[in-house]
């Protein structure tokens, strides 16, 4: 019984060893996955790796990304990468960088978490945060926020003019979207005449700091898969130019006399390079069926744009595939995607919602925002809309959004009240 037993432990960690070895496969970009297997090469007989043709062409040293960036017009991204070529010279904070310039939204936003970027970097929270440290203070000020509190932070401290009374007004600036100027000053401990000062400083900063660019979306690193218009519709592959591959090399069995000790460590190793093999077929195939459901559900946003998303998420994703949310967030982690305008990540393809349209439907807070923004553009300058009035337009065109919502959209536009808008165009 206890021989029995130690055979069926021996097999069981060996099993999750290779399933753990398979989401480590899962999860690693591209440069990092060529980087494993060329050292898995070296070290096993049995493992002929072949580099991606993109991939071979540059390393993690000598990469120079404003190299894939259009020179012909100033873009953010263009900048940014400019910076982040100046400010580090270490390689794996260089490649963490330009994960946060991954997740850069065109307002300068990030648009992802840190803890989200390090992990589809494979570093440590605290490594990721350091070098966002770094990230906050290029220029223009603002850049790399998360919010828009930490956007108006960064721009007050840079201008040196972040007093205590206007930090507390910008971490509490919801108030003044609510109305509660009098609850307002009395956390910034002013007088209610105090406060138009204050917040003359605030609308003096730049709530999208990242708008002062053309947004040129470009891949920092190669597109992962291809996207096409075809006849039938949308259809994607894997961008092979991006993909490594190995080739089992059973040909190098040797035969002859060998002790036990060497036929062990040959079978040991002609395994490994065959659960190798398998965890990387079947990392392409979770890529691309994942991505094959993103475009399938998404088809609107391609032809169309951001205002056309559709709410998803990475549970309806695995629900539809059969797996489970942390493997679809692991294949998709960094991924990139060509289509025939531009390159896009795979994470833009993902939406909340902020609530079901007239019908129950989900709207996505891409499509409630453009709504939000259309409609403030196209007002009578003299007669401005109210939030009340927005959520009925929105209604009346099929979409159902809260008052609050549209506060906080017209808050992150940069727009104030309809009182305030009013007062403007009569002042002018």
């Amino acid at each position: 019984m206890a021989q029995t037993f130690a055979q069926t432990q021996v097999q069981t960690q060996q099993m999750s060893g290779q399933m753990l070895n398979s989401l480590a496969i899962l999860g690693m970009s591209s440069e990092d996955l060529a980087e494993y297997l060329s050292e898995k090469a070296q070290s096993n007989p049995y493992v002929s790796y072949a580099p991606a043709p993109a991939i071979a062409a540059r390393s993690s040293e000598d990469f120079d990304a404003v190299a894939l960036l259009s020179s012909d017009r100033p873009s953010l991204m263009s900048h940014i990468i400019g910076q982040i070529e100046l400010h580090f010279t270490v390689p794996k904070e260089r490649m963490i960088a330009l994960r946060f310039a991954e997740a850069l939204e065109p307002t300068g936003w990030l648009g992802q978490s840190v803890e989200t970027i390090a992990l589809s970097a494979s570093v440590p929270i605290v490594l990721a945060e350091r070098v966002l440290d770094v990230l906050q203070s290029f220029e223009p000020a603002g850049l790399f926020a998360r919010s828009l509190k930490e956007c108006l932070l960064l721009q007050a401290k840079e201008a040196d003019i972040l007093t205590w009374d206007l930090k507390t007004l910008i971490e509490n600036i919801h108030l003044v979207a609510e109305k509660r100027l009098g609850d307002l000053a009395d956390l910034c401990d002013c007088e209610l005449a105090d406060l138009p000062d204050l917040l003359a400083l605030v609308r003096g900063l730049d709530p999208k700091p990242g708008l002062a660019f053309d947004h040129v979306p470009a891949p920092v690193f190669p597109p992962d898969l291809i996207a096409r218009r075809g006849d039938d519709g949308w259809e994607v592959e894997l961008n092979r130019a991006t993909s490594p591959t190995i080739i089992v090399r059973e040909d190098r069995l040797q035969d002859g006399q060998v002790d036990k000790e060497a036929r062990r460590a040959r079978r040991r190793a002609l395994a490994e390079a065959r659960a190798l093999a398998v965890a990387l077929n079947r990392r392409g195939d979770t890529l691309l069926r994942a991505a094959s459901v993103l475009v399938a559900r998404q088809t609107a946003f391609l032809d169309a744009g951001p205002a056309q998303l559709a709410p998803l998420t990475l549970e309806d994703v695995a629900e539809e595939l059969g797996l489970h949310a942390s493997t679809i967030s692991r294949a998709l982690a960094g991924r990139m995607i060509q289509t025939p305008t531009h390159a896009l990540p795979l994470r833009a393809f993902f939406a909340r919602a902020v609530g079901p349209n007239v019908e129950g439907q989900g709207v996505s807070r891409d499509k409630a925002m453009d709504f939000v923004q259309r409609a403030l553009a196209q007002e009578d300058a003299t007669d401005p809309l109210s939030d009340g009035a927005i959520v009925d337009l929105a209604k009346a065109d099929g979409l159902r959004i809260a008052r609050r919502t549209v506060a906080k959209y017209r808050m992150l536009l940069g727009v104030g009240s309809s009182y305030d808008r009013r007062k403007a165009a009569i002042d002018a």
